[in-house]
């Protein structure tokens, strides 16, 4: 089979991965091979051998060029968090810079990286068919160098990949005395506090698009508007871009 059909790697030499906490994930996976066999992942990741990539919820797929007619099939799948990372999880999330929707949208510490990405034993099942087994062989290696890069563009995955979707990461976030256990994330909460500042209803009636358009009041649009937390932000910028632009109309 002709090599440079599949995914372009975008380190061309020296370490993959961007992120500490991915370069801990695949130095593990490297320590349980021999160097050369190493060697050769990497350069099986940079021949652009690693000829696909799927996700689907904890589970990472991957097809990687070999000798043979047929690719082998390499598949990672990624532990869901115990009681005590979760528990470690939520005082993190409260923690971050960026808040809770700055971490679902990638922009989190290397600690939220290292708790949703920890070491590799335990943690991270994979299995790949070729002859070279027990692994890690040369084909889950490559493949890992791949998936460290798409975590580099996309971290956010990474919730996803340790079973958090929406529902489960709002009971991670409320802890054990939350109702239920598949309690969605409280976006309001989330946004602007557990006691928001709500605007003053005006009297008389708004005087203008300004007064329709203040701020905390095209935040409940939002929020009536979709559930999906980054799709809201969206709604604020784009009512606030049309703001400013309307004022600079009003102005000429």
């Amino acid at each position: 089979m002709k090599s440079g059909r599949g995914i372009e790697a975008r380190s061309r030499a020296g370490q993959f991965g961007a992120h500490m906490w991915a370069r801990r994930w695949v130095s593990d996976l490297e320590s349980l091979v021999s160097r050369g066999a190493a060697h050769l992942a990497r350069t099986d990741a940079r021949k652009d051998k690693v000829l696909s990539l799927g996700h689907s919820g904890r589970t990472v797929r991957c097809d990687v060029e070999s000798s043979r007619p047929e690719p082998f099939t390499v598949e990672f799948t990624f532990a869901p968090l115990d009681e005590t990372d979760s528990e470690a999880l939520r005082t993190a999330l409260r923690q971050e810079e960026n808040g809770v929707l700055g971490a679902l949208a990638g922009e989190f510490s290397d600690t939220i990286g290292f708790l949703l990405l920890p070491a590799l034993h335990g943690a991270t099942s994979y299995s790949c068919h070729c002859p070279v087994q027990p692994g890690p062989c040369r084909h889950v290696l490559a493949a890992a160098y791949i998936m460290v890069e798409w975590w580099d563009a996309s971290p956010q995955v990474m919730f996803e990949l340790r079973g958090l979707g929406a529902h489960q990461l709002g009971a991670v976030l409320r802890g054990p005395g939350g109702e239920g256990d598949t309690v969605g994330v409280d976006v309001e909460e989330s946004l602007w506090g557990s006691d928001p500042l709500l605007p003053t209803v005006p009297s008389p009636a708004p005087a203008g698009l300004e007064d329709l358009l203040d701020a905390p009041v095209t935040r409940r649009m939002a929020a009536a508007a979709t559930n999906d937390p980054l799709e809201q932000l969206r709604v604020v910028a784009d009512l606030e871009d049309f703001l400013d632009a309307f004022g600079d109309y009003r102005s000429r």
